[in-house]
């Protein structure tokens, strides 16, 4: 090659570097699937083993007073048969002293109503852009961007409309993931963090409402329950956030622990939807349940890490928890060599401060953080 043939190149060469240099290569946004109506839809009915459930929860501010309603329509036989949830929190949180333990004193206001029904009890119909799914005094009718639930219960009566603050997180980070959470058990499912308005009826005292709440589609195709031993699933919606998180613990066959996690944070203003890579939920002060004969977190601590940043917050239980199941102790039980088990599963209302850090060092405060800390322990007595 001659010297001016050879210095060309190498100019060449030299020019397309620094166009290299100069390209900014920006890395491709997450974005969640669209909810389409075929999700919203009951599953695995030709199975006699699976669960569905449409689940609405709605926090509100009246007269200076914190409530939180939830509804709940769930069909199948994987967590017991046919219910209807209806439950009403109003009743702030007291804690009495009683040497050195707090306890967590019973509400006086607050309504737990369980329904169990028969499978001639569910209905479901469906539209063009709509399905309706009825069991007893409850009925869900639920669009791609609009879910309504309207109670006919003597006591806790509703007419809520929910509509999304943004995209849905699907478990999982996909569309239909089936999710492992233990050895065996398959859960798939859909939490929007939604706006809400409507009314509530109270003991036949009917209030107008409007909030921020939940709507969530959840179905199971095989659970062994009996192998979980912790779970933590946290929905939060601030002025500036929202985010659903589940982390769970379990034990395989084998003995030896099985770890799931899922989760996803949305910051609206800056529109950034980030998947959870890392979570932990840590217990930093605990407070004693009388009817649980068990001690249950009064504050968690709770670390996200995405691509972009981190999330810190802080739970601080604000209302009773109300049972999802009766607390149970089971003596006889004997799992891994041990004997003697206690089974504890609640959603506890929650109010949240925090803040969001992008790695660039930018801060967002969080503010009005309310929400649920759903949480379940499987533990030797």
């Amino acid at each position: 090659m001659s010297l001016e043939k050879k210095e060309l190149v190498e100019e060449e060469e030299a020019n397309q570097k620094k166009v290299i240099e100069r390209v900014i290569v920006k890395e491709e946004e997450y974005r969640p699937a669209k909810l389409e109506l075929e999700d919203l839809k009951p599953k695995y009915m030709d199975r006699q083993q699976r669960y569905n459930n449409w689940y609405f929860a709605a926090n509100f501010t009246h007269d200076g007073r914190d409530y939180l309603v939830k509804f709940s329509i769930r069909e199948g036989t994987l967590m017991g048969q046919n219910k209807i949830f209806l439950s009403l929190s109003t009743d702030p949180l007291i804690l009495k002293q009683e040497g050195d333990v707090q306890v967590v004193q019973e509400p006086v206001n607050d309504i737990d109503i369980v329904k169990p029904l028969e499978d001639k009890d569910f209905k479901y119909t469906e539209d063009n852009d709509k399905i309706r799914i009825e069991m007893d005094e409850l009925t869900a009718m639920c669009r791609v961007d609009e879910w309504k639930i309207v109670s006919r219960n003597k006591r806790l009566g509703a007419d809520l409309t929910f509509t999304p603050r943004g995209p849905s997180t699907f478990w999982g980070g996909e569309k239909n993931a089936v999710c492992e959470i233990t050895e065996n058990t398959r859960v798939s499912g859909i939490e929007t963090l939604s706006n809400f308005e409507g009314n509530v009826i109270i003991d036949g005292k009917e209030i107008e409402v409007q909030g921020r709440g939940l709507f969530e589609r959840v179905w199971i195709g095989s659970l062994n329950f009996l192998e979980i031993r912790l779970v933590d699933w946290i929905v939060a919606n601030f002025d500036q956030m929202y985010t659903f998180l589940c982390h769970v613990e379990s034990d395989a066959s084998d003995g030896r622990p099985f770890h799931f996690e899922t989760g996803t944070v949305h910051l609206v203003m800056e529109d950034d939807y980030m998947v959870a890579k890392k979570l932990e939920v840590i217990p930093e002060k605990w407070v004693y349940l009388r009817s649980a004969y068990r001690f249950i977190p009064y504050t968690q601590r709770v670390k996200v890490e995405t691509d972009k940043g981190s999330l810190e917050m802080m739970a601080t239980l604000s209302m009773y928890p109300q049972p999802i199941d009766e607390p149970r102790r089971i003596e006889n039980l004997t799992i891994n060599n041990i004997t003697g088990w206690s089974a504890l599963f609640y959603d506890a209302p929650v109010k949240l401060e925090g803040k969001f850090t992008y790695k660039n060092g930018k801060t967002v405060e969080l503010t009005n953080g309310v929400g649920i800390n759903e949480v379940l322990r499987i533990l030797p007595l």
